[in-house]
Parts: structure tokens; sequence; C-alpha cells
């Protein structure tokens, strides 16, 4: 996602939860869960347009900014402090 790929993910785990956003507003990738899911998902993405395709790249790209390590240290200093109180 980071380098601007369409992300095909398994439906499960942490692509589920979050890092694969599927509303059409905020797409960044794509869920499937069986052979007939990712030949569905593969189908549409060689479907897409030019723009939209380029739309999701963007979104996936500008998505992982939240998993950088100053977004960890963030989190994780949020974390102690709320331990602390």
């Amino acid at each position: 996602m980071a380098a601007g790929l369409i992300m095909v993910a398994n439906k499960s785990g942490g692509p589920l939860m979050d890092i694969v956003s599927e509303t059409a507003r905020i797409r960044n990738g794509f869920l499937a869960s069986d052979e007939d899911e990712y030949a569905e998902v593969i189908k549409s993405i060689l479907n897409l347009s030019v723009k939209e395709r380029a739309d999701i790249k963007l979104r996936a790209r500008q998505s992982v900014d939240r998993f950088s390590e100053s977004e960890f240290s963030i989190g994780f200093l949020k974390a102690a402090c709320v331990l602390v109180k």
C-alpha cells in the first residue's frame, strides 16, 4: 500500500479490522475470503477507470501513515499516560 499498489487482502484479522477500508468514499484496497471473491475483486479492479485506480492508490499511500513509527510512539505515550493516571 505504501508503494501505491492496489491491495487485495484476506478478509480476516488486521486487514479486515483496520488496514483495508472498503467503503466507496474511503476505499484503499479490497478484501476477499475465497477464490471466487478474489476473482471478482481482481475483475472489478481491472474494470476500474484510470482515475478510480489512481484515487485508490492515493488513499492507500495516505492510509499507511497511521502505522508509522511516530504514530506508534504517540499512541504508546497516550496509553502510558492513561495507565499512570
